[in-house]
């Protein structure tokens, strides 16, 4: 059997991702599919796909590589992830969904989930991958069988049972990019007895109307209509992170959407509250208004459910737009926050708009630095060193992270791409530049310095 070769770094550690058909084709899913059923599949797993257009020819190798390892699959088709990873939860069985989230519609990759419906971790995904580079293939006597299952239907029933109808009819604007989350959310939001204007809810992997990131830039539609709204949203092509966004045309950050879930949440839910280090000071507001402790914790969706989990919290946030509420389900569901935010906002008796204006905002930037990946490690390493020898109090739990009494700056390696990021607050503009000015020139020398030795 000819192989091509597999460029390593297609593994991610939160996931696979590559460009169809160059980094990642067929055969290159059947064996991740191969390697993923011989470390994570007992006897059975699910396996979904978002929209893209290479997504049928991936999923259909991916279980290839899983039947041929002797393991069965229910194949749960086109759906949201938080779709497939339900069903799996619900049968306790690992998943596998094929899906390159937010990137653009040339990419597309694998993301899998445990039995507990958390994201597998890094140290897990690249088990996986070391299985596929080592060239281990397995080839049962008897190959797995396929069943095909519903995933939407159970999963729409779930989330209505356990959602409340509005306090006020309120109207949503819901941006599904063609993405798979109009599968789900324009009906749910209906059936919960909101009115509904749905943008782009057709499912077309080629994201003609906009592209599957939600950012300022890519929301321009959902803005024109979002005027004759209550509240808009907007989802990326799996339909697992999202966005709101005012009555104005704001789009809100991920801790003024925390608030709006919390002011409501707060009141009948215990625990404190999951935010990663790359979160804003809002969310420790937000914990002293409600008298929550804010937990900090590494970057990535897979921690942030993890530790929501395992302390009991009401709530987690991650900066990228994902969030978990435990007592709605208990995993990482852009629809289901959509939803609740949605239901906290008929309670608040307030305008969006009104919300956002009456919470504290600070000066923030996040700049990109490009960084070779066999530099990045070496990169933190060597910033740590430094900034202790200033005697700056260094937070090493995930890059380097630098509190002062007017601001923080925080510089991380890409999980996803060949960059550092560097992520500055202030209480104004002036603290903003100087700090922003003074770690981007340092993390530059670093990687000028580490470039010239390694070619040395």
């Amino acid at each position: 059997m000819e192989r091509r070769k597999i460029d390593y770094y297609i593994f991610r550690a939160y996931d696979v991702r590559g460009v169809f058909p160059k980094d990642i084709d067929a055969d290159v899913a059947r064996r991740i599919g191969n390697a993923f059923a011989a470390t994570f599949v007992k006897k059975e797993c699910v396996v979904g796909m978002d929209g893209r257009l290479s997504g049928p020819e991936l999923r259909e190798a991916l279980i290839m590589g899983i039947t041929d390892a002797g393991m069965n699959v229910i194949d749960a088709g086109l759906c949201p992830r938080s779709a497939c990873i339900f069903i799996a939860r619900e049968r306790k069985l690992t998943s596998a969904y094929v899906t390159a989230s937010h990137l653009p519609k040339e990419w597309n990759g694998i993301k899998f989930a445990d039995a507990e419906g958390i994201e597998l971790q890094e140290e897990e995904n690249y088990r996986v991958r070391d299985v596929v580079l080592d060239g281990s293939y397995r080839k049962a006597a008897k190959p797995g069988r396929v069943v095909k299952a519903d995933a939407l239907c159970p999963y729409k029933r779930f989330l209505l049972s356990r959602l409340k109808r509005p306090a006020k009819p309120l109207k949503v604007a819901i941006d599904c990019g063609n993405g798979v989350g109009g599968l789900a959310a324009p009906e749910l939001f209906r059936e919960l007895g909101f009115g509904v204007d749905a943008l782009f809810a057709d499912v077309d992997g080629r994201f003609p109307n906009r592209p599957s990131e939600i950012d300022e830039k890519s929301l321009g539609g959902l803005k024109k209509r979002v005027g004759k709204a209550d509240i808009g949203i907007a989802y990326d092509g799996d339909a697992d992170r999202m966005v709101l966004m005012d009555e104005k045309g704001r789009m809100l950050g991920p801790e003024t959407t925390s608030f709006i879930i919390m002011q409501e949440l707060a009141g009948h839910e215990k625990g404190p509250i999951i935010a990663n280090v790359e979160c804003l000071r809002l969310m420790d507001e937000i914990g002293k208004r409600y008298g929550r402790e804010v937990i900090r914790i590494r970057v990535g969706n897979s921690f942030m459910v993890q530790d929501v989990i395992r302390r009991k919290a009401c709530f987690g946030v991650e900066r990228s737009g994902h969030f978990c509420i435990p007592s709605i389900i208990p995993m990482d569901d852009g629809m289901a926050a959509s939803m609740y935010a949605a239901y906290a906002l008929s309670r608040s008796g307030k305008k969006l708009s009104e919300i956002v204006d009456s919470l504290p905002q600070y000066p923030f930037q996040r700049r990109k630095v490009d960084c070779p990946e066999p530099l990045k490690a070496k990169v933190i390493a060597g910033l740590k060193e430094s900034l202790a020898k200033e005697g700056l109090k260094v937070n090493a739990l995930d890059g380097v992270r630098v509190d002062f009494d007017h601001g923080w700056v925080l510089i991380r390696p890409s999980n996803t791409e060949a960059i550092m990021r560097l992520s500055v607050e202030a209480e104004d503009d002036a603290e903003l530049k100087a700090l922003t000015a003074r770690f981007l020139a340092m993390l530059k020398s670093e990687i000028a310095s580490l470039g010239e030795k390694a070619s040395d």
